[in-house]
């Protein structure tokens, strides 16, 4: 989801710079791979490995997640799955970009980029909640399947009817990314925090009110906090998320008046 791949292009393109074959440069890719023909056992495919492993993941967490396990979930030996994959590296590679292919990229052009960013925002933050632990997996190295990069290059198209170049582009990509990142491993830090002690959010609060009134609010020491308390009301998650997402628009949109005004002037 990050954009990350400009020091990918770099060592390309550095000639000065012990360079790797062909072959030693791809084949750690499962991407570069062919899967094998399936007349040897046809009941198996990278698609069904896939989403046996996403079932998995997405009911006993990402640590469950090994190639003997994905093997007995398939009544089959571990040894059969290493036509299709080498390593778990390679299962976790094709989870993550299957799950980027969950998110609908809308019709170019249907509407504008604030729409489109919104409706991409939204989409993404359903789907980390339906895969808990996919937030956690990205963001870090480039992801290069082929539905991921689809969706960064989709993303990509939007920011650039802005007029940014493309340094800019990328950056202000990935702070709309970080927001949605962000905001969710807030949201499953939540649910990590019921899961771990048993009470639901409403529970919790319950449990700690009486601290809260004596410690916070009546103790004086707090004055800005107190008032947040008496004075403020909790949002929905869903509300809260809009109404950040719908700033960080606004200011994306400021920035690019801004600096299309600047260029005008020069």
């Amino acid at each position: 989801m990050y954009i990350c791949y400009t020091s990918i292009y770099e060592k390309k393109v550095n000639r000065n710079s012990a360079e790797p074959s062909v072959p030693e440069r791809t084949t750690s890719l499962i991407w570069e791979r062919p899967e094998r023909s399936r007349t040897v056992r046809p009941a198996l495919s990278r698609e069904l490995i896939v989403q046996t492993a996403l079932n998995l993941a997405d009911t006993k967490g990402i640590d469950a997640i090994s190639t003997r396990r994905i093997a007995a979930t398939l009544s089959v030996s571990a040894m059969a799955l290493y036509g299709y994959i080498e390593r778990k590296e390679d299962v976790l590679d094709l989870m993550i970009d299957a799950v980027y292919g969950e998110v609908t990229i809308p019709f170019p052009g249907s509407r504008g980029w604030r729409s489109n960013l919104q409706e991409i925002a939204v989409q993404t933050r359903a789907v980390m909640h339906r895969h808990p632990w996919f937030a956690s997996l990205i963001g870090h190295r480039a992801v290069l399947g082929p539905n991921a990069l689809k969706q960064t290059d989709y993303r990509l198209g939007i920011v650039n009817q802005l007029g940014f170049d493309m340094t800019t582009s990328r950056s202000i990509l990935a702070m709309f990314n970080a927001y949605i990142v962000g905001f969710v491993l807030g949201e499953m830090g939540e649910a990590e925090a019921q899961r771990r002690t048993g009470l639901s959010e409403q529970e919790w609060q319950q449990q700690v009110s009486p601290y809260v009134q004596e410690q916070i609010i009546a103790s004086g020491r707090y004055p800005h906090l107190a008032q947040a308390l008496i004075e403020g009301e909790e949002p929905s998650s869903d509300e809260m998320f809009l109404f950040g997402l719908t700033r960080l628009l606004e200011g994306i949109a400021a920035y690019a008046a801004s600096s299309n005004s600047n260029h005008k002037r020069e």
